[in-house]
């Protein structure tokens, strides 16, 4: 489900601290797809609230560049814990998100040859979702200096007593847009990959975890517990009329699929 997508006429190639940056050009459709809602809601709250406002067009733009640059830096944290394992990746952006392949032998063979054990593996999965939270937390910690309501980090106000989420709009819709537009998807698109569902990069963790604790049939476990928490978050997301919940009962079913190859031996 999670691959790299064929190469396109189209799509967009750099280079991005000596990491090959390719972005198919599905990356943009689909970002302009989930920020389409997003950029006309702040654009009819500005005329609620006496803000100015860019219009809708130029909001869908800040939240497309800013959804490039959280993935982007996700995808550079795993690169980076790649290159300090002597391993050289390239980064491709695409409707899924974002990958970090190895260019000479992928992490998960190399722990099976020994060159990269599930420690390690363990690092290079946790990289991305880190360096994800880690601009999160810089946008939100620059918002507390300029005084941006933020509205994200109500969660965060009740732990820290911060009362930036009752402050008001800016005069400037553009301001508010260009933290929520880095913020959320950078607190949200890591905490998902967080959880424990195979392939997602929690979910190499805990299939690292397990073989690091020599538990029996670890494959098999790992499916087990992502098609359980495949299938509750994707009736929690349902319910609560989210439809990329859709997305995590097809990762039920191919981690499903994944256990009954692996017990036929294949």
């Amino acid at each position: 489900m999670l691959q790299e997508p064929g190469a396109s006429a189209y799509d967009l190639h750099f280079n991005c601290f000596g990491f090959p940056v390719r972005v198919a050009w599905g990356f943009w459709v689909v970002a302009a797809i989930l920020g389409w809602g997003w950029s006309g809601m702040l654009d009819d709250a500005a005329v609620r609230l006496n803000s100015d406002s860019p219009g809708a067009p130029v909001l869908l733009l800040v939240w497309i560049a800013a959804l490039w640059l959280s993935i982007l830096i996700h995808e550079l944290g795993h690169a980076f814990a790649m290159r300090f394992y002597g391993i050289r990746s390239r980064i491709v952006l695409y409707h899924f998100g974002g990958l970090a392949i190895s260019d000479s032998f992928g992490a998960w063979d190399g722990a099976r040859r020994g060159r990269v054990g599930p420690g390690e593996q363990i690092v290079i999965s946790l990289a991305g979702p880190v360096a994800q939270l880690a601009l999160a937390l810089v946008v939100w910690l620059i918002g507390l200096q300029v005084g941006v309501r933020m509205e994200l980090s109500g969660w965060i106000d009740s732990i820290i007593g911060s009362e930036i989420a009752e402050r008001e709009f800016p005069k400037s819709m553009m301001l508010y847009a260009l933290f929520d537009a880095i913020l959320y998807p950078s607190t949200a698109w890591a905490i998902l990959n967080l959880a424990p569902i195979l392939p997602l990069d929690g979910g190499q963790v805990m299939r690292s975890g397990l073989l690091l604790s020599r538990a029996h049939d670890p494959m098999r476990v790992a499916h087990i517990v992502s098609i359980a928490a495949a299938v509750l978050l994707g009736i929690y997301f349902m319910q609560n009329g989210e439809m990329f919940g859709l997305m995590f009962f097809l990762f039920a079913a191919n981690n499903w699929q994944a256990m009954q190859y692996g017990s036929r031996g294949y």
